[in-house]
């Protein structure tokens, strides 16, 4: 066969994700590390480097290895051992008790977004996520052609939520509110009574509450952290979580989703029943990982924890007091969670920059900085700023988006 013979294949790329792969984080990101100079001055923040996990929990992972406890198959719905440390964690903090049969196993909080997602949309249905917020279920809905409405926060009183823009987004086909708490991108999280008042407000609307709690381990603020769980005897919530921020190892792919359930709520509706059916054909999370999730849970010393939300606090401190010698930036609140700086960027200060789009994409090619526009999190005209580096990087990063500012302002 000549080799320039002209074929019509019968199969061609779908675009099917064309759209939802535009908005993910990962697109933004690479797109932004491109544009750096490897030539040039150090790349920040640095790509490849990473907190130091728990001991504890890289042995609990070596011994389940060595020993042979996680080389099969397991359940669709995760090993029990694993679904019942999970549900026994979670309960510290509960009045309403979980059990392991609450508890699914998932690839990440990526995968509980997803199952969410699976297991609760019907035609015409809509989902409330906030304004800003990350973009992993932003990305599925897209996908999924599931209607995404934002609600509001309110920058003046510490990112609260805005329960009137609540009310107004919500309407007959609303079936869920999500929150983020901790919240990713904006760095706070919310008092019980600001959640209880929520939990009023969603049962009034019938709704359910799924909160992505996966940065609690995070918290240095001065209020302990208060899970959406504890108003289950109010509205019926679903939470996730994972242990890749808390243990810092994203790569693990491991995390969870528990159902809250409102006197069988959860069972009666065929919730439950949906979970499991849609657990048999998606993928599961390592059967090493979970095999050492008692372990990991259990048994990692609350000084590990401590560590980490110091160095966190420090680094805040630092990037905060750096932030008020950059005018054009503001920044709301000093994040007490998370890994972030969220502000606020007016474009008409400067004299060439269009958007946040068009500032990171300057700033990444002169400076060598990867800061992520806030419509990457649904919010224009707005930046993320990582902390999670070393005092001498921080410094060295504030001071080329002090110059970046300076030179186009």
């Amino acid at each position: 066969m000549a080799n320039n013979e002209i074929v019509e294949w019968q199969f061609s790329g779908s675009d099917a994700a064309e759209e939802a792969a535009a908005a993910s984080l990962g697109t933004y990101t690479s797109e932004l590390f491109a544009l750096c100079d490897p030539q040039g001055k150090s790349i920040l923040p640095p790509r490849n480097s990473s907190p130091e996990s728990s001991h504890t929990a890289e042995k609990a992972v070596v011994k389940a290895v060595i020993c042979g406890y996680g080389n099969g198959y397991a359940p669709s719905i995760g090993l029990p051992v694993a679904k019942d440390a999970v549900a026994e964690y979670l309960n510290r903090d509960l009045d309403n008790k979980l059990t392991g049969d609450d508890v699914f196993m998932t690839v990440g909080c990526k995968q509980a977004i997803e199952l969410i997602v699976d297991i609760l949309a019907k035609p015409e249905a809509n989902i409330l996520i906030p304004r800003s917020g990350f973009p992993a279920d932003y990305v599925r809905s897209l996908f999924k052609k599931l209607e995404v409405r934002r609600y509001e926060v309110i920058p003046e009183k510490e990112f609260e939520i805005d329960l009137d823009s609540v009310k107004e987004m919500a309407d007959k086909n609303t079936f869920a509110i999500f929150i983020i708490n901790p919240h990713n991108p904006n760095g706070n999280y919310y008092t019980e009574a600001h959640l209880e008042q929520l939990a009023k407000l969603t049962r009034e609307l019938r709704v359910m509450v799924v909160s992505d709690e996966v940065y609690r381990w995070t918290v240095f603020g001065s209020n302990p952290f208060v899970p959406m769980g504890k108003f289950s005897s109010i509205v019926p919530v679903i939470t996730h979580g994972s242990i890749s921020k808390g243990w810092s190892v994203p790569g693990w792919r491991t995390g969870w989703l528990a159902l809250h359930d409102l006197d069988g709520v959860f069972k009666s509706t065929k919730v439950l029943k949906a979970a499991n059916e849609f657990l048999e054909i998606n993928s599961k999370p390592p059967t090493v990982i979970q095999a050492a999730i008692p372990t990991i849970l259990e048994k990692t010393p609350q000084e590990f924890f401590d560590r980490r939300q110091s160095f966190l606090k420090d680094k805040v401190d630092i990037a905060y007091a750096k932030l008020k010698e950059i005018p054009t930036l503001t920044c709301y609140m000093k994040p007490e969670a998370c890994t972030f700086l969220w502000t606020e960027l007016d474009p008409s200060h400067f004299v060439d920059i269009e958007d946040d789009q068009d500032f990171c994409n300057k700033l990444a090619k002169e400076e060598n900085l990867v800061v992520l526009p806030g419509i990457a999190f649904g919010q224009k005209n707005w930046l993320r700023h990582s902390i999670d580096m070393e005092t001498p990087e921080l410094e060295d990063a504030f001071t080329r988006l002090k110059s970046f500012c300076e030179r186009h302002n």
